[in-house]
């Protein structure tokens, strides 16, 4: 590894320096070397670096700092790339402000271009389980590659649902990569290398810090054609993508949700002020990719073979039987299964998703 791209490391550990004050460092040296080698006053010069941040280059060893850093990474598995360098992402490229450093655990791969981000709610209704799951598998069937933060809620379902379907997911962490955060999800971030790629821009001791999260949702928007955001509140984190992926001029797509549940206000918000394109279906989202990669898609869809009517749980088999072809109330419905309203609904949900009922209006329900 040679002497710059250690200092471009060792640049990128400085905690007061984000990517667009290392880019502005580096644009006005040269090169990270040259950062390293300027003076206290040229250094306090350039814009958004105080005089404190200068004092703390200056004290800094780059290729001690670099070289440690490459070598963590190294015994854990992950690979660095500074930007502009083979292996970086190609879509981050033209993000905002892309991060000068990545650490990558896995790989990303030529087909991962065609990648959609998939975010939302860590607190998912039922509603958002059942779609965020519904997208996923579905995208990731056509060759998608699912990308998110490892968050609780809809990020981790969306990465799970991509890895049942056999696709790729990318993870994008908000600390560094030696870090399991949040905990419960240290067996899917041990799994998600295997199927793509677990990202981050920070150092690879970095703990989570709530300044990173902003800056970690622009790398899931930058690394994606478009990003879905399928249940968020209206001051959900998962807008901050949203809008991430707008100011990059890449597609948002948002999934419509009861105008009653809070937990739909940001999703809905989004598609009534034009900011979002709305999605019922996967298709919807797949229609305005790109012609290559809808081509793509369409000779995969073709080479496949027929698909076996999905399997079918315990719940949802006597909920078919209570129908039998009959139009019923939901009321009715849960009476005779006797199960509350509000389970009956997710199973009438998930069974719509599998095409196997059909909702009428006045909450009426048939079998198909």
């Amino acid at each position: 590894m040679n002497d710059e791209k250690l200092c471009r490391i060792a640049l990128n550990t400085a905690p007061q320096i984000g990517p667009v004050t290392h880019h502005r460092l580096v644009a006005a040296f040269g090169a990270a070397s040259q950062v390293f080698k300027a003076g206290l006053s040229d250094l306090a010069r350039v814009e958004g670096v105080s005089n404190k941040t200068a004092a703390l280059i200056k004290e800094m060893d780059p290729i001690s700092v670099g070289a440690r850093e490459a070598d963590l990474a190294g015994r854990g598995g992950a690979t660095i790339f500074v930007l502009g360098e083979e292996g970086y992402p190609p879509p981050l490229v033209n993000a905002y402000s892309p991060p000068p450093v990545i650490y990558i655990s896995g790989e990303w791969r030529e087909e991962d271009t065609a990648a959609i981000a998939i975010v939302g709610s860590r607190a998912p209704t039922r509603y958002g389980k059942v779609m965020t799951e519904k997208f996923a598998t579905e995208l990731a069937k056509n060759g998608v590659t699912i990308v998110s933060g490892l968050a609780r809620g809809v990020d981790g379902i969306a990465h799970r649902s991509a890895i049942t379907a056999g696709g790729r997911t990318m993870a994008v962490l908000g600390c560094g990569l030696n870090i399991f955060y949040p905990a419960e999800h240290r067996e899917l971030q041990k799994k998600i290398p295997a199927h793509g790629a677990v990202i981050s821009q920070f150092p690879y001791t970095a703990r989570p810090d709530k300044i990173f999260f902003p800056m970690r949702n622009r790398v899931i928007s930058g690394l994606s054609l478009g990003t879905f955001i399928t249940e968020a509140a209206e001051k959900s984190g998962a807008l901050i993508t949203a809008y991430a992926a707008l100011d990059d001029n890449r597609d948002v797509f948002a999934l419509p949700g009861p105008v009653n549940s809070p937990k739909s206000d940001g999703t809905n918000s989004l598609i009534r002020k034009g900011h979002a394109k709305l999605a019922q279906r996967a298709a919807d989202i797949i229609e305005e990719l790109p012609d290559y990669i809808k081509n793509s898609i369409m000779a995969r869809q073709a080479s496949l073979p027929l698909q076996s009517e999905e399997m079918l749980t315990d719940e949802e088999s006597k909920t078919l039987n209570v129908l039998n072809h009959e139009t019923k109330h939901i009321d009715e419905i849960a009476q005779s299964l006797g199960l509350p309203s509000n389970m009956v609904s997710a199973i009438l949900l998930a069974l719509e998703l599998k095409g196997r009922v059909k909702q009428m209006p006045g909450k009426l329900f048939i079998k198909k």
